[in-house]
């Protein structure tokens, strides 16, 4: 009878774990975890959590498909920072990459977008203090969540 009740708490624990472990909460945790190392100003932090291609809008989408390109970027724009507490601390949203692609009008723009996210990434979406949108995009790999973009209007 025990082992029957140990055998039942332990299926029980390992749903659990599972149910947390869902795609969509990994990318919500990996986005608020980036939010954190951004407001800590915190570049090695920030830079755990990225990967390559990596999306950023400055005037039009372009990508850093170098991580040392990225690290100087990331260094830059972390500097560059003076107010950290207009960044959000909140995601408001995260979807499927899948369902808002076709948003992106520009081919070569969405082409950029599906090569770093990938088919089965995510979107999360929150606002800073002073109302601009903030789209991190996320790419799902061996069950890990990578940043793959910072895209702020």
């Amino acid at each position: 009878m025990r082992s029957i009740i140990g055998l039942s708490m332990l299926v029980v624990m390992s749903t659990t774990v599972v149910a947390a472990d869902k795609p969509e909460d990994l990318a919500k945790t990996a986005a608020l975890d980036l939010l954190k190392a951004i407001k800590a100003k915190d570049a090695e932090a920030v830079l755990k959590l990225m990967d390559t291609p990596f999306l950023y809008h400055e005037g039009s989408l372009a990508t850093h498909k170098d991580k040392a390109d990225l690290k100087t970027w990331v260094t830059n724009r972390l500097a560059d920072l003076k107010d950290p507490d207009k960044v959000p601390s909140t995601i408001d949203e995260v979807v499927t990459f899948a369902t808002i692609k076709e948003k992106i009008k520009d081919d070569a723009e969405r082409t950029l977008a599906e090569e770093a996210v990938g088919k089965d990434g995510f979107v999360a979406m929150t606002s800073t203090g002073d109302g601009k949108k903030v789209v991190i995009p996320v790419r799902m790999r061996d069950g890990k969540a990578r940043i793959v973009g910072i895209i702020v209007h």
